[in-house]
Protein backbone atom coordinates (compact mmCIF):
# COMPACT_ATOMS: atom_id res chain seq x y z
CA UNK A 1 0.00 0.00 0.00
CA UNK A 2 1.20 3.48 -0.78
CA UNK A 3 1.88 5.61 2.29
CA UNK A 4 0.10 8.68 0.90
CA UNK A 5 -3.12 6.85 -0.02
CA UNK A 6 -4.90 7.36 3.35
CA UNK A 7 -4.36 11.12 3.04
CA UNK A 8 -6.30 11.40 -0.24
CA UNK A 9 -9.81 11.56 1.33
CA UNK A 10 -8.66 14.25 3.75
CA UNK A 11 -7.18 16.31 0.94
CA UNK A 12 -10.37 15.97 -1.09
CA UNK A 13 -12.42 17.07 1.92
CA UNK A 14 -10.25 20.13 2.45
CA UNK A 15 -10.50 21.05 -1.23
CA UNK A 16 -14.32 20.95 -1.03
CA UNK A 17 -14.53 23.33 1.95
CA UNK A 18 -15.34 26.94 1.09
CA UNK A 19 -12.67 29.49 1.75
CA UNK A 20 -13.20 32.54 3.97
CA UNK A 21 -13.28 34.67 0.80
CA UNK A 22 -16.12 32.57 -0.62
CA UNK A 23 -18.06 32.80 2.62
CA UNK A 24 -17.54 36.55 2.74
CA UNK A 25 -18.62 37.00 -0.89
CA UNK A 26 -21.83 35.06 -0.17
CA UNK A 27 -22.66 37.32 2.79
CA UNK A 28 -21.94 40.41 0.73
CA UNK A 29 -24.05 39.17 -2.20
CA UNK A 30 -27.05 38.57 0.08
CA UNK A 31 -26.73 41.98 1.74
CA UNK A 32 -26.40 43.68 -1.65
CA UNK A 33 -29.52 41.89 -2.89
CA UNK A 34 -31.60 43.21 -0.01
CA UNK A 35 -30.26 46.77 -0.27
CA UNK A 36 -29.78 47.32 -3.99
CA UNK A 37 -31.94 49.71 -6.00
CA UNK A 38 -34.39 48.25 -8.51
CA UNK A 39 -32.05 49.08 -11.40
CA UNK A 40 -29.37 46.71 -10.05
CA UNK A 41 -31.74 44.03 -8.81
CA UNK A 42 -31.38 41.60 -11.76
CA UNK A 43 -27.57 41.46 -11.45
CA UNK A 44 -27.66 41.08 -7.68
CA UNK A 45 -30.35 38.38 -7.89
CA UNK A 46 -28.32 36.40 -10.43
CA UNK A 47 -25.23 36.67 -8.25
CA UNK A 48 -27.08 35.19 -5.25
CA UNK A 49 -28.83 32.50 -7.29
CA UNK A 50 -25.51 31.46 -8.86
CA UNK A 51 -24.17 30.66 -5.39
CA UNK A 52 -26.96 28.11 -4.96
CA UNK A 53 -27.45 26.13 -1.76
CA UNK A 54 -24.18 27.49 -0.38
CA UNK A 55 -25.86 30.88 0.24
CA UNK A 56 -28.89 29.58 2.20
CA UNK A 57 -27.37 30.16 5.69
CA UNK A 58 -26.63 33.77 4.74
CA UNK A 59 -30.18 34.22 3.46
CA UNK A 60 -31.56 32.85 6.71
CA UNK A 61 -29.35 35.15 8.75
CA UNK A 62 -30.34 38.19 6.70
CA UNK A 63 -34.07 37.43 7.06
CA UNK A 64 -33.90 38.51 10.71
CA UNK A 65 -32.62 42.02 9.99
CA UNK A 66 -34.29 42.91 6.70
CA UNK A 67 -37.56 44.77 6.11
CA UNK A 68 -40.36 43.11 4.15
CA UNK A 69 -39.15 44.32 0.74
CA UNK A 70 -35.76 42.70 1.32
CA UNK A 71 -37.34 39.50 2.64
CA UNK A 72 -39.42 39.29 -0.55
CA UNK A 73 -36.21 39.45 -2.58
CA UNK A 74 -34.66 36.70 -0.47
CA UNK A 75 -37.74 34.51 -0.86
CA UNK A 76 -37.54 35.01 -4.63
CA UNK A 77 -33.86 34.04 -4.57
CA UNK A 78 -34.73 30.86 -2.65
CA UNK A 79 -37.46 30.05 -5.17
CA UNK A 80 -34.96 30.43 -8.00
CA UNK A 81 -32.31 28.35 -6.23
CA UNK A 82 -34.93 25.59 -5.88
CA UNK A 83 -33.14 23.75 -3.12
CA UNK A 84 -35.12 21.44 -0.84
CA UNK A 85 -32.71 22.49 1.93
CA UNK A 86 -34.49 25.86 2.01
CA UNK A 87 -37.95 24.39 2.61
CA UNK A 88 -37.80 24.64 6.41
CA UNK A 89 -37.09 28.38 6.25
CA UNK A 90 -39.78 28.95 3.61
CA UNK A 91 -42.32 27.02 5.69
CA UNK A 92 -41.38 29.08 8.74
CA UNK A 93 -41.81 32.33 6.80
CA UNK A 94 -45.09 31.15 5.29
CA UNK A 95 -46.48 30.63 8.77
CA UNK A 96 -44.85 33.25 10.97
CA UNK A 97 -43.64 36.25 8.96
CA UNK A 98 -45.21 39.54 9.97
CA UNK A 99 -45.93 40.59 6.37
CA UNK A 100 -48.85 39.00 4.45
CA UNK A 101 -47.07 39.26 1.10
CA UNK A 102 -43.94 37.55 2.42
CA UNK A 103 -46.05 34.76 3.92
CA UNK A 104 -47.92 34.24 0.64
CA UNK A 105 -44.78 34.28 -1.53
CA UNK A 106 -42.91 31.97 0.85
CA UNK A 107 -45.80 29.52 0.67
CA UNK A 108 -45.81 29.65 -3.15
CA UNK A 109 -42.03 29.23 -3.29
CA UNK A 110 -42.16 26.21 -0.99
CA UNK A 111 -44.92 24.64 -3.08
CA UNK A 112 -42.91 25.19 -6.29
CA UNK A 113 -39.84 23.54 -4.77
CA UNK A 114 -41.89 20.59 -3.51
CA UNK A 115 -43.51 20.15 -6.95
CA UNK A 116 -40.10 20.17 -8.59
CA UNK A 117 -38.78 17.61 -6.08
CA UNK A 118 -41.72 15.27 -6.73
CA UNK A 119 -41.35 15.45 -10.49
CA UNK A 120 -37.75 14.22 -10.45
Amino acid sequence: MRPWLPAVPLLLLLAACPSKDEERSARIAVKRLTASPESKLPQEMERVVALGTFVLPDIEQEMHATPAAGRLRLVEAMRRIRSPEGLALLDFLARWDTDDTVRRRASLAAAAIRDRSRSK
